[in-house]
């Protein structure tokens, strides 16, 4: 008798297992075979039989069987023999009937909860759903109702998007996107978000304010809709998914919404389905016209790749420009006389005029280039004189040519820099433009939307054109009959906290779009990866998270001590998307970059402190003064738990009283205390705390911050985007004018806007001329790379790499910059602290700190770096008294120092200390 859970006999291509009684090989190789009910012995050459004796029996405990299509329950066992790339299964079933079957006739889902690290995973969140409170005032037994669907589920498809974020060692799924359309419009991260939505199992895009995340969001609808696709679109709160339903209303297509979630939102879908409109039927599209419209949208596409490029670069100019012109402002005046000859100057590019200030610089600095042969020398002796007639007949220089004293030449050099970079941007901006109009931009980009859309409406009647919708009578018809409803309403809206009951849980979609993923807690955001397949978590990090108050913390630090996880699942620590950044690193992450809200001189500051310069900002600077303003009270005690009469008092007398009429204005503020007062004095104008204005915008915004000091909650780096990103064309701070002890955000903020509004300010320490000296630094680097070295060069070149790798590594130092050879007088105004000696020391052109770490925001210095080589700076050398003496004076003007010795260890331990002390 023949096991046929450890055999499969296949003779001229069948499956015999079954009627065979006995099978052996002679010793030609020959198969003898005795079928059942048969004394004969058959005897078949060795190519008509394939006898296969590996078996691998299935789990069927933790594992669902589909056999055709349909779940299988009564199952006594499942055997699998491969040959030649197929599968057979022979099936047993409970009640001893078996069968064979081959390759998909058989389907077998297995639960990701079967791995170890996944199940210990789920057990956790599983733990901590029993502590949220969420629907817990609804049912009866006083349990809420997340931790009822974290208990019911015991097997989740292997093939869910929550399977590789239990366990991230698990590869992502990747696809090929295919021809995409653009309904909604798009720009150059627009677009590769939609790309990556498609191409990646798991994609992330982070949505910093104003560059149209909404959008974004609807083109990936789109797209999913017309592969046949079904996408559940879930946020935090109704308010973000409501948004996308109002959008799609507006464009007509809102009939292909159902917007769930919990009981009351299906009550009012089942009293207000949406039918089909009438216009559908002018929708169609026959294949030959859907072919030249697919064709015609591709060859758009190319095109406007070349113009997002074009406008990425004109972006980007128009913002170097401003920031070089702010910068020359500045530097004119400190400086003691004009330039007043230019023309000449046009003959030499903006990096040659860098490249001759290095040079002069290194004829001032007599240690770093030091000739000792006689043809270098001689050699030396022809630059001097080749710089000395560019100088005089090219540039026209006006400061004295002394070898023993070209600081004066060395600031003419700068000035006309300045000159140079900004005569060439404005040149790059004008050809950028000029460009543009020959492309026609907005022609362009208006048809792409144009076809795309047609392109979506025809599928769209391929869907509804020839049946008539099915109306559903009452919440159960949704449960029970959850596939008509998905055939019907391919997008389905819900909050992430209903997201396993807006249909069944037995539901499957193909996509999950998570909107606001910030504010999205761990154990929701989780449990709605367990609905679909693929899952685009749109959110951003540096905006507002979900709020854990004192005594949650409490009761998640005591749950994640019980569960050996990494710490990306901690759920007091993280919201959703910082969590799934953690934990999935390699999972694609688009940053939308183009910013169409604000005030350039608004989101610059969101810009350079908290997305390290990545947006392209587009809108434009209509030159008003009053943009940005900071006022502060009086200094004095006024703030009384969280609420501040004296700040109500200067927004209604020395703020609002100033604005135009009819300016749209909102008032924000970290404290619901003072929005309560700020409400019953001024009810004419919203107020609101800042949580509360997150996804919104005013064209005024006007923030109180309260505290007379500030504390770590008002100056939160998160709330603080959040705050001035809401504003569109003026942003007003209202800050105590006490002392600050803590030098954070706010502080930051007030000297960007000082610095921004060409104020005066009473600081011994200058504003850092960050472009000109990050210009200087990058081409003083390669200037040093081209020349002969010794053990300083090489020293400075390793210590600069390894300051910017720290300051990249850490998010919290992103906005910080390294510039190198700084001239000290350069950092030090008021010299009024120094004695003779030092003043003299300090004014001298040469005496530069090697490495200056500064804040892109304020502008102003955070530490100083020197690298100590050790034969240079030991204590028998000469320069050690001047580092002494150098030392001394940063000391008195507060500016930090790390020196950092060529022969000593422990570099990132001790320059991250000493930033984090700062």
């Amino acid at each position: 008798m023949i096991d046929a859970t450890q055999n499969l006999i296949l003779i001229n291509g069948e499956n015999k297992t079954l009627q065979i009684e006995e099978i052996g090989r002679d010793d030609a190789g020959r198969f003898n075979v005795k079928y059942r009910g048969s004394s004969k012995v058959y005897r078949y050459g060795s190519e008509k039989v394939v006898w296969l004796t590996c078996s691998k029996q299935i789990d069927i405990a933790h594992n669902r069987i589909f056999i055709r299509q349909r779940r299988v329950y009564d199952l006594k066992g499942v055997f699998s023999f491969e040959y030649r790339g197929s599968t057979y299964w022979y099936v047993v079933y409970t009640s001893n009937y078996s069968q064979y079957l081959l390759d998909e006739e058989l389907i077998i889902r297995t639960s990701c909860l079967s791995d170890g690290k996944s199940q210990s995973v789920f057990e956790y969140l599983k733990a901590v759903a029993s502590t949220n409170i969420l629907g817990k005032e609804e049912e009866k037994d006083n349990i809420g109702l997340l931790s009822k669907l974290y208990e019911k589920i015991d097997f989740i498809d292997d093939s869910r998007a929550i399977a590789p974020y239990l366990n991230p060692k698990k590869a992502l799924k990747k696809d090929k996107s295919g021809r995409l359309i653009y309904p909604f419009g798009c720009n150059a991260s627009q677009k590769r978000a939609v790309v990556c939505a498609f191409e990646h199992q798991i994609s992330i895009i982070q949505g910093p304010p104003g560059t149209g995340k909404t959008q974004t969001i609807l083109n990936i609808i789109a797209n999913i809709i017309r592969k046949g696709k079904t996408v559940l679109v879930v946020s935090n709160n109704n308010s973000a998914t409501t948004n996308v339903l109002e959008k799609l209303d507006k464009a007509g297509l809102g009939f292909i919404v159902a917007p769930l979630g919990r009981k009351g939102n299906k009550e009012a879908f089942i009293g207000n389905q949406p039918a089909i409109p009438d216009e559908l039927q002018d929708w169609e599209c026959n294949v030959e016209e859907k072919l030249q419209k697919e064709e015609e949208a591709e060859n758009l596409l190319k095109k406007l790749d070349r113009i997002f490029a074009v406008q990425e670069e004109l972006a980007l100019s128009k913002q170097e420009l401003q920031a070089v012109e702010l910068e020359y402002n500045h530097f004119k005046r400190d400086q003691i006389f004009e330039i007043t000859s230019f023309n000449s100057a046009n003959y030499l590019s903006s990096t040659r005029l860098l490249n001759l200030w290095l040079q002069f610089q290194a004829y001032a600095e007599k240690d770093v280039i030091v000739p000792k042969e006689w043809w270098n020398k001689c050699l030396a002796a022809l630059q001097w004189w080749w710089m000395n007639l560019i100088g005089r007949y090219v540039l026209k220089l006006n400061s004295k040519f002394d070898k023993h004293n070209l600081s004066a030449i060395i600031t003419e050099l700068q000035t006309l820099y300045y000159h140079r970079k900004i005569e060439e941007l404005n040149e790059r901006i004008t050809n950028l433009q000029a460009e543009l109009k020959t492309y026609n931009a907005k022609t362009e980009l208006n048809r792409l939307t144009e076809v795309s859309m047609q392109l979506f409406k025809a599928s769209l009647f391929k869907k509804y054109g020839k049946e008539k919708r099915k109306f559903f009578s009452s919440v159960r018809d949704l449960q029970i009959d959850y596939q008509s409803v998905l055939e019907q309403y391919p997008v389905v809206l819900s909050t992430t906290f209903s997201s396993r009951i807006c249909l069944s849980d037995q539901a499957e979609f193909d996509y999950l779009i998570m909107d606001e993923a910030s504010q999205v807690s761990i154990e929701t955001g989780a449990l709605a990866l367990t609905c679909a397949k693929n899952v685009v978590i749109v959110g951003d990090t540096l905006q507002l998270p979900n709020i854990v108050t004192g005594e949650d913390k409490k009761k998640l630090d005591a749950i994640v001590a019980e569960f050996d996880i990494p710490s990306g699942y901690d759920c007091a620590g993280n919201s959703f998307l910082q969590s799934v950044c953690t934990l999935l690193p390699d999972a694609p992450q688009t940053l939308l970059r183009e910013h169409y809200r604000c005030h350039p001189r608004i989101i610059d500051f969101c810009n350079r402190k908290f997305y390290s310069g990545g947006l392209l900002i587009m809108t434009e600077d209509d030159g008003k003064p009053d943009t940005l303003c900071a006022i502060k009270t009086v200094p004095g005690h006024h703030a009384r738990k969280h609420y501040n009469q004296r700040e109500i008092d200067v927004i209604r007398d020395e703020v609002i009283a100033h604005l135009p009429e009819q300016t749209d204005i909102g008032i924000i503020t970290p404290y619901n205390v003072q929005v309560d007062e700020l409400s019953r004095q001024l009810p004419a104008i919203e107020s609101a705390t800042v949580h509360k204005f997150q996804g919104r915008e005013k064209d005024t915004i006007i923030m109180s911050v309260v505290d007379d000091q500030i504390t770590e909650f008002s100056d939160d780096p998160n709330l603080l985007n959040v705050a001035i990103s809401r504003a569109k064309k003026r942003f007003c701070l209202v800050v105590s004018g006490n002392e600050q002890l803590l030098k954070g955000n706010i502080s930051e903020l007030l000297s960007y806007i000082e610095y921004n509004n060409f104020t005066v300010s009473e600081s011994r320490i200058h504003s850092i001329f960050d472009y000109l000296y990050s210009q200087y630094t990058r081409q003083r680097l390669a200037f040093i790379q081209a020349h002969p070295k010794i053990s300083e060069y090489d020293s400075e070149n390793i210590t600069f790499a390894f300051i910017q790798t720290v300051l990249k590594k850490y998010r919290e130092f992103h906005h910080l910059g390294v510039l190198c050879h700084i001239p000290l007088r350069h950092l030090i105004k008021d010299t009024i602290l120094l004695n003779e000696d030092e003043r003299a020391y300090a004014a001298n052109y040469n005496t530069h700190v090697d490495f200056l770490i500064i804040n892109h925001v304020s502008k102003k210095p955070i530490l100083v770096v020197e690298t100590d080589g050790y034969s240079y700076h030991n204590e028998k050398t000469q320069q050690y008294q001047r580092d002494i003496k150098k030392d001394h004076i940063l000391t008195l003007y507060e500016i930090p120092i790390l020196r950092l010795s060529t022969v000593g260890s422990g570099e990132e331990e001790k320059l991250m200390k000493a930033l984090q002390e700062i």
